[in-house]
């Protein structure tokens, strides 16, 4: 009696910290809302205001006002593009690692993880002037090629994982009742690894939504997205901290619902091959 007492006594313990953890780790992001509906005085009040009259303003100013409700849709055009194409080229590309052993195979990943550690600063200059060259500066077709050697040594190297994980037995019988490579690949494999597809796709997503960098150098006035229109509501007169927090909300949530809407493979994922 006594033990099971002191079990549930750790374990009310351990989700009251949880929950306490949680909390402090959400208040950044409540505050971002509460300040997002807030006018610039209260949002500059001291001590600050939890309660106030709220209102739409920042909402209208940053995205109608300045019309930053196209960088919006450039950014989800960018992302949802280039996903795509990271996955049609990168799921065939880490089956193939996968399954078809050649003596090539140790220097080709080295390549592809050597890629994800150099410096995309290194590389800013030759980029941007070989997109200057075949014109393809401040086009959507430039900033998602560039997303898409970003992310795809990426995702060849999860899935690759993903798709040792999935026994190759199964490819095997099926080649005998007389299923080709391709077709098993589409019938058994991708369905086996559908959990580490979508937590692929969410990173992929992520990084291409929060990329900085390439998309300042490749993309203009009207291909822009929002990291890069995010810096323009630091004015000479003061950040607009409402507008900013209002876009910083807005900016969540395509991710949220992508994340939300893949969540149970995506959980499922990220612990596969983690018990064997």
């Amino acid at each position: 009696m006594i033990i099971n007492r002191h079990h549930k006594l750790k374990v009310t313990l351990a989700y009251l910290f949880l929950i306490a953890f949680i909390l402090f780790t959400l208040m950044p992001y409540a505050w971002m809302i509460l300040t997002s509906f807030k006018k610039r005085v209260d949002a500059f009040a001291i001590p600050p205001k939890i309660f106030f009259d709220a209102t739409l303003s920042n909402y209208y100013d940053v995205f109608i006002t300045k019309g930053m409700i196209k960088n919006l849709g450039n950014s989800i055009i960018v992302m949802l593009v280039s996903v795509a194409i990271v996955m049609i080229l990168g799921l065939p590309s880490a089956f193939a690692f996968s399954r078809f052993r050649t003596k090539a195979d140790t220097i080709l990943l080295n390549f592809l993880l050597g890629t994800k550690f150099t410096p995309f600063v290194v590389m800013a200059l030759p980029l941007y002037l070989i997109m200057s060259r075949i014109g393809l500066l401040d086009t959507y077709f430039g900033i998602i090629v560039a997303h898409v050697a970003f992310n795809l040594p990426f995702c060849i190297w999860m899935m690759k994982g993903f798709f040792d994980a999935v026994p190759k037995s199964l490819d095997e019988a099926a080649r005998v009742d007389g299923y080709s490579w391709f077709r098993s690949f589409i019938s058994i494999d991708i369905s086996l690894a559908k959990s580490g597809i979508a937590a692929t796709a969410v990173f992929c997503a992520i990084n291409s939504w929060n990329e900085f960098l390439m998309a300042l150098i490749l993309t203009g006035r009207t291909t822009a997205t929002m990291p890069v229109a995010v810096p323009g509501l630091v004015t000479p007169r003061g950040t607009l901290w409402g507008q900013v927090a209002a876009v910083s909300t807005v900016i969540t949530v395509p991710v949220l619902i992508f994340a939300f809407l893949v969540q149970k493979h995506m959980v499922s994922g990220l612990t596969m091959g983690a018990v064997k």
